[in-house]
């Protein structure tokens, strides 16, 4: 099975993420898109005909004037036993995220499925107490299911912060670490926020976590410009 998670930008790059999800669609059995608005929700469904859609979006318009939500797209031979959105934090001003989920089936294997953006601000990335509480709420939600889980998306964390490590200690694996990935991040992350005060150049924001007895056959996180964050690419054994 295949796995692609990515902050879609809103779709803001045009025809290269087009092209990119067009040409992934035939082989990816599952995408958890975030930074969709229901305009581009049309989009992104005109583009995949064959999957099908789970759609949540925010209710408050963001702080560019856009309503934001988040996605997960199937191919019909999965099994979805259930579905829902779960709050992760007080929302503010520009505060644009969840978790998505759905408890999964196919070829006899069950699984939890997470589409997550979490907390956009402040922009550091560094812990926050709503961040840790946002860690705190994703790993009491899939403790104690009973089948594989897999969860990731734009956490709006770095690596080294306890947001992150609560994820690890609590028995996930982060296959951003595992896999040695470099970025998630690319050029047009980096320009547009050049000319902001205390600019800093951040590589990661984006993760992808499985249980342990998930059989990662595969993860990479190709360096192409189809958004301000890279696609991350999962293949398991089911």
């Amino acid at each position: 099975m295949r796995i692609i998670f990515l902050n879609t930008w809103q779709g803001r790059s045009g025809a290269p993420i087009k092209k990119f999800i067009k040409e992934e669609s035939g082989s990816t059995d599952i995408f958890c898109f975030q930074e969709v608005s229901p305009d581009f929700f049309k989009l992104l469904s005109s583009w995949l005909p064959q999957h099908e859609p789970f759609y949540e979006a925010g209710k408050k318009l963001a702080i560019d004037g856009r309503i934001y939500g988040q996605v997960i797209f199937t191919k019909p031979y999965i099994e979805v036993h259930e579905k829902g959105k779960i709050r992760l934090y007080n929302q503010l001003i520009n505060d644009i995220g969840f978790l998505l989920y759905q408890h999964l089936s196919f070829n006899g294997s069950e699984m939890w499925l997470g589409n997550i953006h979490g907390k956009t601000n402040p922009g550091s990335k560094r812990d926050t107490e709503s961040r840790l509480k946002q860690s705190r709420k994703i790993i009491d939600f899939f403790a104690g299911k009973k089948t594989s889980v897999i969860f990731g998306g734009d956490f709006n964390l770095l690596p080294d912060t306890e947001s992150i490590k609560k994820i690890e200690e609590a028995g996930y694996k982060n296959l951003i670490k595992d896999f040695g990935v470099k970025t998630t991040r690319n050029r047009l992350s980096w320009e547009q926020f050049r000319k902001q005060p205390n600019f800093v150049k951040q590589h990661f924001a984006d993760y992808v976590f499985t249980s342990p007895e998930v059989k990662v056959k595969g993860f990479e996180v190709p360096h192409v410009e189809i958004s301000d964050h890279l696609p991350l690419i999962l293949d398991v054994e089911v």
